[in-house]
């Protein structure tokens, strides 16, 4: 049997950025199938390419199943890509799974584009659904044009039992030696905005012999960070013994380590051990400092703990991530201002306060009607009124935010001989005489270069329609090269059409949609080198296009 494993990344703005991709569903699953007795032929997709790359890589590989893993950033590609693999390859078995599979999703059982979908931990049940057994509570498979949930509870596995073994292959660092490591399944919290409380009731731990064993491999392999990807670190009961026995084998200080605790639960024998062991940098979720929206999201109130242990961490050497968040029920944002103010003065801290998300599956969405929040109906699903929250404070709010806080890939330059933000893959149209050529990479900037690009107005703006109508989940970049000054009114014209294109996921997130720009499609221009422009025209030219675009 050939399956693909697919996994699409999350697409930003960063030119020379690091991809975090690491198809950690996919290994999980092909271990799955070998412990099944399943033999299989495995390939990952997580790369950047463009949809009709993905679809031309699909149409040669011929694969009996594809098994797409979907996030709240690649769930509406995904969908378009496998929507058009299935009229490709009309006999493939198509299956979803991920944080966005959930009974109550906006859109995704709508599409009909799979033959079974799996909501929380799939190893137990990817191995039945291949042999065409789907009658699991948490499998919905199509029926026609509907879906209906099993009956049967999914099989139950701890975790250790369901990860690759230590020594696994597959378990890698990437290229700049990070590696992944899961310790836990479930979280003790029961928080409202949160997925983890309606798939896992019941927590499951590798022993720290064990986690030190893993550690040991990666080390090996050429890890020179490792984060650990439990929800709550801290909530495995060896966590001690883990600190002791990372201390022990990181003598050197080769590695470091990095993971998301329950700051209010550490003892003092643990904040000592953290630096000691390797931990250069934690996450503690704060959230707010109101004791009655802590309880409405139902959080713990252990205020005091909290803030003198993310103190004292700070004292140990330990950098810690705060997490404060706005839009939660009851919430004003006088104590959203106030819980800025106190984050921002505790030393070495690194401060995000994050919009709440209305995910699917979770508590907040499900009372979302009761409780008089609003919310963007596509991802990232953005609160942006509540009933003590209007859209205006919500938008003062962001700009206090971002005027602390850098925002992720702010556009350098528009206007210039060189552009530091431009994508790899270019291609050239020769204006008035060239065609588009379809990208390979879903990051790709189109260059329109022409002695009178004003003249051939029409016909960039024809080209522009066929680019995003032909890729409209690729982030584009419309480069003009002109040879002289051309009028600003053409910035006009490719902005109307681009603004004619329905928004992508990019232009929803907080950081861009509070400044009323877009993200995942920018026109910029290059200058030549021995072309006739003035800084009057260069200046103007930048306000219009650093206006419109993100």
């Amino acid at each position: 049997m050939r399956i693909i494993f697919l996994q699409l990344p999350r697409l930003d703005n960063a030119a020379r950025g690091r991809t975090e991709n690491v198809p950690l569903a996919g290994v999980y699953l092909q271990h799955a199938l070998q412990r099944a007795g399943l033999s299989a032929q495995a390939q990952f997709v997580t790369g950047e390419g463009s949809d009709a790359a993905l679809l031309d890589f699909l149409a040669a590989q011929r694969p009996d199943a594809i098994a797409a893993t979907l996030y709240l950033w690649n769930v509406e590609r995904t969908l378009q890509v496998l929507r058009r693999a299935r009229a490709l390859l009309p006999g493939v078995k198509i299956f979803g799974g991920g944080p966005e599979v959930a009974q109550e999703h906006p859109f995704l059982f709508r599409s009909r584009v799979f033959d079974a979908l799996v909501e929380g931990e799939g190893e137990a049940v990817f191995p039945e659904l291949l042999r065409g057994r789907m009658n699991f509570r948490n499998v919905a498979r199509r029926l026609g044009n509907r879906y209906a949930w099993g009956a049967q509870p999914a099989p139950a596995s701890k975790l250790a039992e369901m990860l690759p073994p230590a020594d696994d292959a597959r378990l890698q660092p990437d290229a700049h030696g990070m590696a992944y490591l899961e310790t836990g399944r479930g979280c003790p919290l029961h928080c409202a905005y949160c997925r983890y409380p309606s798939l896992r009731t019941r927590m499951s731990f590798l022993s720290a012999t064990e986690a030190l064993a893993r550690v040991r491999v990666l080390r090996q392999r050429g890890a020179k960070e490792i984060r650990f990807i439990d929800p709550t670190l801290n909530a495995n009961p060896q966590f001690e013994a883990l600190l002791r026995g990372l201390v022990r084998l990181n003598r050197s200080g080769q590695l470091k380590f990095f993971g998301e605790l329950q700051a209010e639960r550490l003892s003092a024998d643990q904040m000592a051990l953290l630096p000691r062991a390797g931990f250069t940098e934690i996450e503690a979720g704060v959230q707010s400092r109101d004791p009655l929206v802590l309880r409405a999201v139902h959080r713990p109130e252990r205020l005091a703990p909290l803030e003198r242990n993310i103190a004292a961490l700070a004292q140990a050497g330990v950098r810690v991530t705060i997490d404060l968040m706005y839009g939660l029920p009851g919430q004003r944002a006088s104590e959203v201002r106030s819980s800025l103010r106190w984050a921002w003065r505790q030393p070495r801290a690194y401060v995000q306060c994050l919009q709440t998300l209305l995910l699917p599956g979770t508590e907040l969405r499900a009372r979302r009607r009761e409780l008089g929040l609003h919310a963007d109906a596509r991802p990232p699903y953005g609160v942006c009124a509540t009933p003590a929250m209007s859209a205006a404070d919500i938008h003062a709010l962001e700009a206090t935010i971002y005027r602390k806080e850098a925002p992720d890939c702010p556009t350098r330059r528009f206007v210039g001989k060189n552009l530091p933000d431009l994508f790899r893959e270019r291609n050239v149209v020769e204006v008035p005489h060239g065609e588009l050529a379809l990208p390979r990479s879903a990051r790709s900037a189109l260059i329109f270069r022409g002695d009178d690009l004003w003249a051939a107005r029409a016909q960039l703006v024809r080209l522009v329609r066929q680019a995003l109508r032909a890729e409209p989940h690729a982030l584009w970049q419309f480069v003009l090269e002109p040879r002289a000054e051309e009028p600003l009114d053409l910035l006009d014209a490719l902005l109307a059409e681009i603004r004619r294109h329905p928004a992508r996921w990019q232009d929803r997130l907080a950081t861009v949609a509070a400044t009323g720009k877009l993200a995942s499609r920018r026109v910029f221009i290059r200058l030549r080198r021995h072309g006739r422009f003035s800084r009057q025209w260069m200046i103007a030219a930048e306000n219009v296009l650093a206006k419109a675009f993100y």
